[in-house]
């Protein structure tokens, strides 16, 4: 086999008989050996004519590693360095044109870790309630019809949805009858003051009132009774029956609900009553003013209404833990009493109601009143 190669390269091959031909005849092998190793090298690739493949290998989680460019670090075979190179060419210089993949770059711990994510846009929330600011007072609205007006506390009454009894403290008392919206303030005796000045949306010629009864006038030609809540004390007027007969009247602790007729100067005119089922409450508020201690029994006189429009008072037994030398005569106030099975009043708590500044005076709350 060598034997024939050998002949048949003798064949073929070129006799120089001159040394001056040896240069001319060594450049052209030469130029001759490059324009054929650029016209294969692009279809080289991946033979013995081009370089080893590139292994960029990235570190993972796990045990092992994974390869770009390449397969496993011993799997493919090394090319070797002859190819078609001419007076010590080699096969590198062959598959020059080859475009392989740039070394990767180390990686940094900064680079190793992920790409933050782009920001986006967090879901509307409802704002919070705006802080309040220091001094700002919290009040409540309150709306009704004006009922009752008691210049000596200051105060006035109005009879909500409902009919509920709420005081409302104020500089300047509305008439009976207004229909009015309140922003009222609550006070230390658990009465109301006029914040804003009300507004009115009309006037009224009755209303509906409801609380507990707390005096009942038995009389045939005056009958009446006081409805009562907390910070209010209410004389009703019942019609008198004209044969003289006593009309029907709640008992002492009775829950009423009752339609009035709001009749000039102040007066509560009885239309019709409707009385709570259920036993009569044994625990009263009351409001009126301060007229002393009774000389005979040493208890406490307060008005029956917070008026005195029924020129009455009541007579209230005085615990220990109570001192009235704390008390002046003829200022308003709001109490608590408990109604004994004798039929007698036991005081349980007192605090002044003496316009807004006492009502407000915490300082002045004795008994069950205190806070």
């Amino acid at each position: 086999m060598i034997r024939v190669s050998n002949q048949f390269l003798r064949a073929v091959s070129l006799v120089v008989t001159d040394r001056r031909w040896a240069a001319p005849l060594s450049a052209m092998a030469l130029g001759f050996g490059l324009f054929i190793g650029v016209a294969i090298g692009p279809s080289a690739a991946g033979t013995l004519a081009t370089g080893a493949p590139q292994i960029v290998v990235v570190p993972s989680s796990g045990d092992d590693a994974s390869e770009v460019n390449g397969g496993e670090g011993g799997g493919g075979e090394t090319p070797a360095s002859g190819g078609l190179g001419v007076d010590g060419g080699s096969g590198e210089e062959a598959g020059a044109s080859e475009t392989l993949l740039p070394p990767a770059a180390p990686l940094t711990p900064e680079a190793s870790e992920p790409a933050p994510l782009p920001a986006q846009e967090s879901a509307p929330t409802s704002s919070p309630p705006p802080a309040k600011e220091e001094g700002e007072v919290e009040t409540t609205e309150l709306k009704g019809t004006v009922v009752h007006a008691n210049p000596a506390a200051g105060s006035y009454a109005l009879a909500i949805k409902g009919g509920e009894l709420v005081p409302i403290h104020a500089p300047k008392l509305p008439p009976a009858g207004a229909k009015l919206t309140v922003e009222g303030l609550q006070l230390a005796n658990g009465t109301f003051a006029e914040e804003e000045k009300p507004k009115r949306s009309g006037k009224a010629a009755q209303a509906s009132i409801r609380g507990v009864i707390t005096f009942v006038r038995s009389d045939p030609l005056a009958p009446a009774y006081t409805v009562s809540g907390r910070g209010a004390s209410l004389l009703v007027r019942v019609p008198a029956d004209l044969t003289g007969a006593l009309p029907p009247l709640p008992v002492l602790g009775a829950r009423v609900t009752v339609d009035v007729a709001l009749e000039p100067g102040a007066v509560l005119q009885q239309r019709q009553i409707e009385i709570e089922e259920g036993e009569p409450s044994t625990y009263l508020d009351l409001s009126g003013t301060y007229a002393g201690l009774s000389p005979e029994t040493g208890q406490l006189l307060l008005s029956a209404d917070d008026t005195r429009a029924s020129e009455a008072d009541l007579a209230l037994t005085v615990p220990p833990s109570i001192k009235t030398t704390k008390l002046r005569i003829g200022d308003s106030f709001i109490a608590t009493a408990t109604a004994e099975p004798d039929g007698s009043l036991k005081l349980a708590g007192i605090a002044s109601d003496e316009r807004r500044k006492g009502a407000d005076d915490a300082a002045s709350a004795q008994g069950d009143l205190k806070r």
